[in-house]
């Protein structure tokens, strides 16, 4: 018998869900004259009148995004401000004005400013990107990297700022504007026999074990049910929020781009994240419900800033994207005895959260557990060796159901089958079980994917960059636990035979892992890299070549034997936000 874990979807959200599919992801159109109605506008009209994005000291007014100009007829939302762009991009798209041809339909994919040249490349030609917008910071990456993804120069776009004779979103709009009322493009419309579930949003990259980062299409239907869901079952007096985590994240992206505007609530982003410019923000503006990750935590237990800061009026952390341990979570409730915790469970692939506390469950009593299932979702729990479902308290993959979870992966019908099943189920590759209270516990990964700060690093793509080293025989990469980013890469490498006569003496041992820790540096991102290089004779491997990970992480759990082993650190390793 099957045992599905699920909660139902009060009426209003599969309501409005069967209506948004209907009806189309961005507009309820009504006919007013020549006027469109947004959807915010028409769902939530007490939000007119409320902040909705604090960026530095400008204040935004929701109604004051409404505002086309002052003589021409409005054209209702921020939609239709950018709409001006989308018809000044015809142009720059196709070399020519196409009065009054409607838009197909965008999607947008947000790319990390850490990014170098080849990671942005890859990025660009997996999402087939036309154009990319950046600011002047970014140039020296989104140049060669558009032109290496065959994007013509004229069709990168700065979103703030100038530099030389690139074109602005502004100079966009202004060219939008020249066409005047009639010559506008179209708001977008879902193609006929077509819901929102079948139309993609949003391109948001996930990484695997099994090679680069997947582009995960996100529907705008997934976006909207995770607002929803979410949104029940938080409380309903915070009404502010600071925007810390980066929103090309999936978390960013739902949580702080989307969310707010459901609850008409408001956004404080920091153009870069400091420790001061954080708490400064939480103080001036009194937020009370600090939405967090595991590094941020450990900051504010450790850095002694945090004393010059009165937080008496926080009343809730939230974490997510990543494991926090309990050690950190009993310090954490030491240090703010008063306040409650939360966190939630998801990934990409399920627009985020799949579990999440509810409100009379925030307290430190349950923080290590994952929380309870988000409306309108199912779970279930299988074994890992013959797929039998399993009951309450019994530990197995889960498996998970329901509207936030995603269309698949762009290009890759191969993952997408091993990932979602033909009933709908995500295969979400963690090990847990579900509690007689209906929380969901997380107790191990099937999937070997890196959370470094809750950003997924992908083993194998660290070992085909490793293998491409003219000194480096084989290697496997696998997590080491970090208190500061929850984990971080470690390599294990057998060198060839020139490399191994090198390394005789110990000098010369560090010498070579240096080499090979500055060398993924000089090639990867951040957060790929390995902190740790250990020499081995052979890579543990099943009899058809598969790394065995678990022998090296129990190797790893029994490095105080006394064995002796060939291991160099990267002692300038020391996490910075």
């Amino acid at each position: 018998m099957v045992t599905v874990f699920a909660v139902p979807s009060p009426g209003l959200v599969r309501r409005l869900l069967d209506h948004f599919a209907k009806h189309g992801p961005m507009w309820l159109t009504s006919r007013m004259g020549n006027r469109r109605t947004a959807i915010l506008s028409h769902i939530f009209p007490e939000a007119m009148e409320s902040p909705l994005i604090l960026h530095c000291v400008l204040m935004i007014a929701a109604k004051d995004l409404l505002k086309y100009d002052s003589n021409v007829e409005l054209q209702a939302s921020a939609v239709e401000y950018y709409g001006r762009a989308i018809s000044g991009l015809r142009e720059a798209l196709s070399g020519e004005q196409l009065a009054n041809e409607p838009t197909s339909g965008a999607i947008i994919s947000g790319a990390s400013p850490a990014y170098n040249i080849e990671e942005m490349t890859y990025a660009l030609k997996t999402g087939n990107a036309k154009f990319l917008m950046t600011v002047p910071a970014g140039m020296d990456v989104a140049v060669p990297a558009a032109r290496e993804a065959g994007i013509p120069t004229e069709r990168i776009f700065l979103l703030e700022g100038e530099k030389g004779e690139y074109i602005s979103v502004q100079d966009l709009v202004r060219k939008g504007r020249s066409y005047g009322p009639t010559g506008q493009t179209t708001p977008f419309e879902l193609p006929r026999g077509k819901s929102n579930r079948d139309v993609c949003g949003f391109l948001s990259f996930s990484s695997g074990t099994t090679g680069l980062p997947k582009a995960v299409m996100i529907a705008h239907h997934n976006v909207i049910a995770q607002c929803m869901q979410v949104d029940q079952i938080l409380r309903k007096d915070v009404n502010k929020s600071l925007a810390v985590l980066p929103l090309f994240h999936i978390t960013g992206l739902v949580h702080q781009m989307h969310l707010p505007v459901i609850r008409n609530s408001t956004v404080y982003m920091l153009p870069s994240f400091t420790m001061e410019s954080m708490l400064a923000t939480i103080v001036e503006y009194q937020i009370t419900e600090i939405l967090s990750v595991p590094p941020i935590i450990i900051r504010l237990l450790t850095d002694p800033i945090v004393s010059k800061y009165d937080l008496s009026h926080v009343k809730t952390f939230s974490s997510g994207a990543a494991p926090i341990s309990g050690e950190i979570l009993q310090k954490l409730e030491a240090r703010f005895p008063w306040t409650g915790f939360k966190q939630g469970y998801g990934m990409t692939e399920s627009c985020s959260c799949i579990t999440a506390h509810p409100p009379e469950k925030q307290t430190y009593e349950y923080a290590q557990r994952a929380g309870i299932l988000v409306a309108n979702t199912e779970v279930k729990i299988l074994n890992t060796q013959n797929g039998k479902e399993l009951g309450y308290g019994e530990e197995g993959e889960i498996l998970a159901r329901g509207p936030q979870v995603v269309m698949g992966y762009l290009g890759n019908e191969k993952a997408t089958r091993e990932t979602f099943d033909s009933d709908g189920w995500l295969h979400t590759g963690d090990v847990g079980y579900m509690d007689q209270e209906g929380f969901l516990v997380i107790t191990d990964r099937i999937k070997e994917m890196i959370k470094v700060k809750g950003i997924g690093v992908s083993p194998a793509e660290l070992e085909d960059l490793l293998l491409g080293h003219p000194e480096v025989d084989d290697a496997a990469v696998t997590s080491v636990p970090d208190d500061y980013s929850g984990e971080k890469p470690k390599a294990y490498v057998v060198v060839n035979a020139a490399a191994k006569s090198r390394l005789a003496t110990g000098d010369a041992v560090k010498s070579v892992g240096r080499e090979l820790i500055e060398y993924v540096k000089a090639k990867k991102v951040r957060h790929k890299w390995i902190v740790e290089v250990e020499f081995m004779d052979e890579i543990p491997k099943s009899p058809s070549g598969k790394i065995l990970r678990r022998v090296l992480k129990d190797r790893e759990r029994k490095r105080e034997s006394g064995e002796k082993r060939l291991v160099v650190r990267d002692e300038k390793a020391t996490a910075k936000l």
